[in-house]
């Protein structure tokens, strides 16, 4: 079991390697269950593409995976992409979550928050697969998503990749003064005809 610490990610890990459309994926995680991936630039506007693992000298069968311009998910606390976000205060470390202990508040309605997900599609400055995204120029989604809080929409002010990560979004808005209140408001995202889980975060 292996987690990923180097940029660019490497493309073995933990004894394991994966192929996309042959072409070996970057790895953020391994474990004899599961491993975490990122699905190469290269492969965009392919419909699908096989997949092999390979585990030392071991070789998998293949399988066919779906390949779509977009399919976007937003991070959850829970990894099963429900409850809890990983919702932040724009500018901050602070989750958009019921007060407990530190790092924690709910957002206030007109206030920025910052959504992290994946699966937004094309960007500008588009990084090198594996490579984590600059700072400088930013890498900025080419569609821009919509989000609802608590069903109604908020005004989106950034789009794109987060610098310093890999295949990772950030998504900064602006809560709804008509927005639900409460611990437990749906947030949702929604780009090219594709609506993401659902996930909550604390707005008073």
């Amino acid at each position: 079991q292996a987690i990923a610490s180097t940029n660019p990610l490497p493309t073995s890990l933990a004894s394991s390697t994966l192929q996309i459309g042959g072409l070996l994926a970057p790895l953020l995680s391994a474990s004899p269950s599961q491993v975490d991936l990122q699905v190469p630039w290269e492969l965009a506007g392919q419909p699908q593409a096989m997949v092999t693992a390979t585990v030392g000298s071991v070789i998998s069968n293949r399988q066919t995976m779906s390949i779509a311009p977009f399919s976007p998910g937003i991070f959850s606390l829970n990894k099963a992409g429900s409850s809890q976000g990983m919702v932040m205060i724009a500018g901050s470390q602070t989750l958009a979550a019921p007060l407990s202990g530190r790092d924690r508040r709910p957002a206030a309605r007109g206030e920025l928050i910052s959504i992290y997900c994946t699966g937004l599609g094309a960007v500008t400055n588009q990084p090198a697969t594996g490579f984590a995204a600059q700072a400088s120029p930013l890498s900025v989604t080419t569609t821009t998503p919509t989000v609802t809080i608590g069903g109604v929409e908020a005004l989106v002010i950034s789009s794109g990749l987060v610098p310093g990560a890999v295949g990772m979004y950030q998504v900064n808005v602006q809560v709804p003064m008509r927005a639900a209140v409460g611990n437990a408001v749906l947030v949702v995202l929604h780009i090219g005809g594709v609506t993401s889980n659902a996930v909550t975060i604390a707005a008073r």
